[in-house]
Formats: C-alpha cells, sequence, structure tokens
C-alpha cells in the first residue's frame, strides 16, 4: 500500500521510498515508527493534520463520497471525477510549499465542472472570516461559482460565519474516522496519527486551542504499552470531560478551576491530574485543600481523594475528635460505598493511603521517604476467602496522622485494571464519576460540613 505525497493539481500514490518512509505495517497495523510518519510531509500542525486527512480521503475512496455529505456537501458529485490538492486554488499552479501558502487554502476537493470544496484548518490560531471570504470570493473568479467551504478548529466557533461554510472540530473529524477505522486502513491510520501528533503536542507544550482527538478509553496492554507521551494526551482529555460532569459539580468540583498547568514525569511510569473544588477557589496553592485525583500508570488507573499535608480548617483536630472509632467508621462507610463500584469492574481495590515525602525541588517527582497502604476490605469481618480481617492496619494509619511530627499526606483510591473491559471504553468517565462519589464522605469530614457542596 502507498502513502499520498502533493503534486502539481492534486495528490498522486507514491511509493514509500520516495518518501523514506517504511512499508512494512507492525504487529499493531500501523506503519512503523522508526521512520517518520506518512503524514509528516510538513512542519505546521495544521498543515500536517490537513495533509493527513487528504491522504486519507484520496487513498481510500470509499470514505470520500460519505466525508462530503457529512461536512455538509449534500450536491458532491461521484468520487470518480474529483481531485484533491494541497496548498494551492485549483486552477492555479502552487509550488506545494507551504512557506509560500499565505492567503490560499489548505486543501481543496473539485471537479473539472465548477464543484468545489476548501477545507480551511486551525490549531494554534483562531478562524478568521476574512480569510474565508477571501477564499470564496477567489474560487468565483475561477470559475466555481458555489464553492463549500468545511473550517475545521480545534474549539468552538463563536462569531458568525458565511451561508457557504460549514464549521467542524478536530475531534469530530476523529470520531467520525474512529467509527470507520475497524473497516479502513487508512482511517485507522489517520485517527492513530491525530493520537501521536497531539501527544506530541502536549508534550512539548505546543499551544493548542482545545484538542485533536476525543478520548475514548485507556487502551494500555500488552500490545499497546503504557508511555508517557500518550498518558499525557489521556490523562488531559480524561480531566477535560470529568471536570463539565454535572455530577462532580454537585460533589464541589470546580467546572472553570485550573489543573496542573504542566504535567512532568518523563521517566516516570505515571502520570496524575487534579480536579479542584469550588471551595478552593482564590486558594494560592491547591494543597491548602483536598481535591479528586486521576492517575494513570503504567499497569493501572485510579480515582483518588486526596488530603494535603497542609490542608486547611483544623483536620488533624477533627481526627483526634473523633477519634480512631470515628476514623475507622469513615474507612467503613467509603468501603461499604465503593462496592458497588468495585463490582462493576474485576480486578478493582478500594485503598487508603499515607505517604511522606521530600522534594529536591518544586518540580521534582518527591522522593518517598515512607508509605503504608492497605486496602479497605481489611476492616471488613467475615471474609470467607481473599483479603483477611486486619483492622490494626487502620489503627495504624490513624496512629500516624494524630501523632505526625513530618509532612504526611492521607489519601483514598479505588484503583482499575487496564484489563477492564470499562476502563479500555467511554464508560470509564462514569466509573470515575462514581468512584469519587463513593469517597465523597471524606470531604465533608475534612470540611467540617457540607462544604463538597459549597
Amino acid at each position: 500500500m502507498g502513502c499520498i505525497g502533493a503534486e502539481g493539481y492534486g495528490l498522486r500514490i507514491v511509493d514509500p521510498q520516495e518518501v523514506g518512509v517504511a512499508a512494512s505495517v507492525d504487529r499493531l497495523g500501523t506503519l512503523s515508527n522508526s521512520m517518520r510518519s506518512v503524514f509528516d510531509q510538513y512542519s505546521q500542525p495544521e498543515n500536517r493534520l490537513t495533509h493527513a486527512l487528504a491522504c486519507t480521503l484520496d487513498a481510500d475512496r470509499t470514505l470520500l463520497g460519505p466525508f462530503l455529505r457529512w461536512a455538509g456537501a449534500a450536491d458532491a458529485p461521484a468520487v470518480s471525477r474529483l481531485s484533491i490538492t494541497e496548498q494551492q486554488t485549483p486552477g492555479v499552479p502552487g509550488s506545494g510549499d507551504e512557506s509560500d501558502a499565505k492567503g490560499i487554502p489548505d486543501a481543496c476537493v473539485f471537479d473539472d465542472e465548477g464543484w468545489l470544496m476548501i477545507i480551511e484548518s486551525k490549531v494554534q490560531s483562531k478562524a478568521s472570516v476574512d480569510q474565508l471570504n477571501r477564499h470564496i470570493q477567489t474560487a468565483k473568479r475561477h470559475d466555481y461559482k458555489d464553492p463549500h467551504v468545511l473550517l475545521l478548529t480545534t474549539d468552538d466557533q463563536t462569531v458568525a460565519l458565511p451561508s457557504s461554510v460549514m464549521h467542524k472540530q478536530w475531534r469530530d473529524v476523529y470520531a467520525w474516522f474512529r467509527k470507520r477505522s475497524d473497516r479502513s486502513f487508512w482511517a485507522r491510520e489517520l485517527t492513530r496519527y491525530m493520537e501521536s501528533l497531539e501527544a506530541r503536542m502536549i508534550a512539548e507544550n505546543y499551544t493548542v486551542r482545545g484538542t485533536l482527538t476525543m478520548f475514548d478509553g485507556i487502551r494500555f496492554d500488552a500490545n499497546n504499552p503504557y508511555t508517557y507521551r500518550e498518558g499525557k494526551r489521556l490523562i488531559r482529555l480524561l480531566g477535560d470531560e470529568l471536570q463539565q460532569h454535572k455530577t462532580l459539580h454537585k460533589l464541589g468540583v470546580d467546572p472553570k478551576g485550573e489543573r496542573r498547568s504542566a504535567i512532568t514525569g518523563r521517566d516516570s511510569t505515571r502520570v496524575w491530574d487534579f480536579l479542584p473544588l469550588r471551595v478552593a477557589r482564590g486558594a494560592t496553592n491547591f494543597t491548602s485543600f483536598p481535591h479528586f485525583t486521576m492517575g494513570i500508570r503504567d499497569s493501572d488507573v485510579s480515582a483518588g481523594v486526596t488530603v494535603p499535608n497542609g490542608v486547611r480548617g483544623g483536620f488533624r483536630t477533627r481526627l483526634h475528635n473523633a477519634g480512631e472509632e470515628g476514623f475507622i467508621e469513615l474507612l467503613e462507610e467509603i468501603e461499604r460505598r465503593s462496592r458497588r463500584v468495585r463490582t462493576r469492574s474485576s480486578g478493582a481495590v478500594a485503598k487508603v493511603y499515607i505517604v511522606q515525602r521530600h522534594f529536591h525541588s518544586q518540580r521534582s517527582m518527591g522522593e518517598v521517604d515512607a508509605k503504608l497502604e492497605m486496602n479497605l476490605c481489611t476492616i471488613v469481618t467475615g471474609a470467607r476467602r481473599g483479603t483477611k480481617y486486619q483492622p490494626e492496619w487502620a489503627s495504624a494509619v490513624y496512629e500516624i496522622l494524630t501523632r505526625k511530627r513530618s509532612n504526611i499526606q492521607l489519601g483514598f483510591q479505588i484503583v482499575f485494571q487496564h484489563t477492564c473491559p470499562i476502563v479500555r471504553s467511554r464508560k470509564v468517565i462514569k466509573l470515575f464519576v462514581d468512584a469519587w462519589d463513593a469517597m465523597s464522605p471524606v470531604l465533608s469530614f475534612v470540611l467540617d460540613d457540607d462544604g463538597a457542596n459549597l
């Protein structure tokens, strides 16, 4: 199977060796990662994406007609009549060099009878209505009387667009091809390329106005092992989805609160982020308040509630007042509430932990000096198999929290395995929501009122 290269008025299938790309397909069905992607023919992300889209539509013509209709062109002619070009206006020879591409369409689909769709892509910058109108007028001067325009962006479009312009987000494009990736090699390659490109841009802190892809589960396994770059992409997409979830707003999550500004840990086997609470608005440091945490590791994923060492509001005093019995009652409530979540996901475990760390710098991962982690099932009596009753672990946690002499962080987690079908789908969003709901009594205890609903 060949790849696509821009040439002349349209595109042509070229031999992979012409562009230095390995033709072999690895065990995942993707083109070898040891060489540059077949789609990486430009330096700018906007142009890379447009090129990837044009390549896909030209290589698999069974996708072209349905895509054009989805994009709003119900009058599209037969695909056998259509040509695709990049970085030039149809009928006007161009160099195909992106440095000479200012003011011309990113791509065009057209025929010889005057039908045209212009594709304009934006990733870092906002769409310009003036630019769209110039494209339309230029097309009309070249006898394309009623040109369609497809505007592709990474964010919502808030300004009024010309009537001939159809707006879609790149994540919509991703979802459209994702649905067809099981039966189209090129649809599969495009969506994987979009995932890879987005991961690269996030890892390199490239400014993106929104997202290129759509969260579709966490699918690490032996054939698709965890990587820092992919973990960072997924944690961002998952966080975006969760932060806007209405159930979490009822639990106190701030839909406009800032999450981690920079997710670091390139050499780590884990990435994490947090969802701030409304009660923490205005705080200079998020560690002054409890927060929801989410983590993706090379072995599992987790939803958690973190109570930082420096949490405000007299938490340590409330621990003393509640006594060990009251603390264990809190643990029992969380264990009981988490059962309905754990039964849906094979291998899920509810935990409580305390950890002592010290840090060499603000951006360092921190060194663990001591950690005690227990399965909440150790406080459950009558277990015939599996985790056995051992309440002394809970007693040890309480003792350290109330007599601490160093920085001690308290946390609750429900951990899910990568192999869980729910984790590998969008349903993991609801799994996280329900996990946090199960652990929400921690917030009321720490905040000493209904602060979770503030």
